[in-house]
């Protein structure tokens, strides 16, 4: 609570400070919003913001959920299979290097304006954290805990299933958490690139109008949804990994 409350009271000030700016006038509106205007155009605007969000929240979640699923096939093959991790570990590393904004073109070329190319998009940005999380938490599994089973006639699978998997939980979880700050900007920035609908284009078209206070609005629903994202994660680690000491879940 005392670090949620100083969380709070930073951004509070920060609003305060930002308000009073914007009353004396010596921060113009058209460049940086009240957060009074802000908060009346996300009041105003309520309706055609929870639309644009649920478009935006649902290629989120189909994105972040194909990425976690292939993410952890990812590293199961790549730790047991040496040479393939060998082989393929170097360009997925190479693969970060490439810059979404030269994929999402070509994502739309390819695939169209519909809901595919963001959900791909989603994908791509998160299933590199996710799997290399989760495959170093595989190789850093206890190894007497996998002499021991081993010792008892337990084929890979079973030591993978026994052993490293649940080993490897909190740095899986922790990919996840660095995925879901990706997952949403990433949908928002493939739909600002091209599509029909959701806060991509809210976005887009608030700003070809030089509306800047739904711009904020749409962002602040933006960080929202992402800090959402992480703390629902959060309580899903902490009741999956209760044989774990209290600070060691979070």
């Amino acid at each position: 609570m005392r670090w949620i409350g100083s969380a709070l009271g930073l951004g509070a000030a920060s609003m305060v400070v930002l308000e009073g700016l914007s009353r004396m006038g010596l921060m113009p509106s058209f460049l940086l919003p009240a957060p009074s205007s802000v908060a009346a155009a996300l009041w105003n605007n309520a309706p055609e913001l929870m639309y644009q969000s649920a478009q935006t929240l649902a290629e989120t979640v189909i994105g972040f959920g194909v990425a976690v699923v292939l993410g952890l096939l990812s590293a199961l093959v790549l730790h047991r299979f040496v040479p393939v991790r060998r082989a393929v570990l170097p360009w997925l590393i190479v693969s970060q290097t490439i810059p979404l904004i030269a994929l999402a073109p070509i994502l739309l070329v390819w695939l169209g304006f519909g809901w595919l190319p963001k959900i791909v998009m989603v994908t791509l940005s998160c299933f590199f954290p996710v799997t290399v999380s989760t495959l170093d938490g595989l190789t850093r599994a206890d190894p007497d805990l996998v002499r021991v089973v081993r010792a008892m006639n337990a084929t890979e699978g079973q030591i993978d299933w026994i052993v490293r998997f649940p080993g490897a939980l909190p740095a899986f979880f922790s990919g996840l958490k660095i995925a879901a700050t990706y997952a949403v900007t990433s949908a928002i920035f493939g739909e600002y690139v091209g599509g029909y609908a959701g806060l991509g284009i809210f976005i887009q078209t608030s700003a070809n109008a030089r509306a800047t206070d739904l711009v904020f609005a749409a962002i602040f629903l933006s960080a929202m949804y992402s800090v959402l994202f992480v703390n629902l994660i959060n309580g899903v680690q902490r009741r999956t990994l209760r044989w774990l000491p209290q600070e060691d879940r979070s």
